[in-house]
């Protein structure tokens, strides 16, 4: 082989090995953030073992409700693990989607759980026809596995990130979802910033509120879904704390909401806790604060001892 040849293949080699070397460094790095459930705000939810209790409802109640604490103050009255397994409103309003998916998280044999069923007028709402649902083409609709770790389906399909990303953003993420499923938010909560999310929060909700309609099915999928949880335990329906003028939206947007709730909830012999305008501190009107996402929590396990437990 001439000299020029030679240089150019060691060149060659050498590039290949340093690939191979970045390849094996970023494999060894990305592990643990794989398997330990970081790679997002949702993987690690389809990941943990099905669970005996669950915390369902959209993003307030996946930032607003603490498993840990309720875990403290309620122990050993219910089944375990108990995990939040609450989305956003993208992804999980109430319909067979949702539903089907809370069947495959929950362990079958569970007889004494605790399912905490957050609602509000938007989970319970459609942009279209009835029976034509948007989650269905979300991992919430099309996942099947969703207690396997490392949830490769999840990893192909719903995670888009080059993976040099995942080390970055783990590393910088204002999210982290623990392994109970509760979604702790760092953010600015400042007046100003506070402020400033609050007024673009409830633009997006008036435009959401413009587009939907309540809809009967979303209502019927509820209903199914406290059928199902009250085969394996005791529920509640909570109405999660907002900020007033986002809550002064959703009187005008469905004013006999709350009444509703309470008949369904009455119907269906399970308690009810309205929370929506108690005076917690939230960081854009719909979302509680980090610090009152415990306090909140701590107030919620007191009342579900009450009327769950009779203690």
């Amino acid at each position: 082989m001439k000299r020029p040849e030679a240089i150019a293949v060691r060149k060659l080699l050498g590039r290949l090995a340093l690939l191979l070397v970045a390849a094996l460094v970023g494999a060894l790095a990305l592990g643990p953030v794989v398997l330990r459930g970081r790679v997002d705000a949702f993987y690690g939810r389809f990941t943990s073992p099905q669970a005996g209790s669950l915390i369902l409802g959209t993003s307030r109640a996946a930032q607003g409700i603490r498993p840990s604490v309720l875990n403290q103050r309620l122990a050993g009255q219910y089944a375990g693990p108990l995990l939040n397994y609450a989305f956003t409103l993208t992804h999980s309003p109430y319909g067979p989607a949702y539903l089907r998916s809370i069947q495959r998280k929950l362990r079958p044999e569970v007889l004494n759980g605790l399912f905490v069923v957050a609602v509000d007028p938007w989970s319970l709402s459609l942009n279209g026809p009835e029976g034509v649902y948007p989650e269905d083409n979300s991992f919430i609709g099309q996942l099947d596995q969703v207690s396997q770790n490392p949830n490769l389906p999840y990893l192909a399909r719903y995670q888009t990130k080059p993976l040099y990303r995942l080390l970055l953003d783990f590393a910088t993420a204002t999210e982290r979802l623990h392994p109970d499923g509760w979604l702790e938010v760092n953010i600015g909560t400042d007046s100003a910033q506070v402020r400033a999310r609050t007024a673009r929060k409830l633009q997006d909700y008036r435009r959401l509120a413009a587009a939907q309609h309540p809809s009967a099915g979303r209502l019927a999928a509820l209903r199914q879904t406290v059928q199902l949880l009250r085969l394996h335990g005791k529920v509640c329906l909570v109405r999660m704390p907002v900020g007033a003028a986002l809550l002064q939206l959703e009187q005008v947007y469905q004013p006999g909401f709350d009444q509703q709730m309470r008949q369904l909830a009455g119907a269906m012999a399970v308690p009810y806790l309205d929370y929506s305008t108690a005076p917690y501190v939230t960081t854009d009107g719909n979302h509680l604060q980090k610090d009152a996402s415990a306090t909140f929590s701590a107030q919620l396990s007191i009342d579900l001892n009450r009327v769950l437990y009779k203690n």
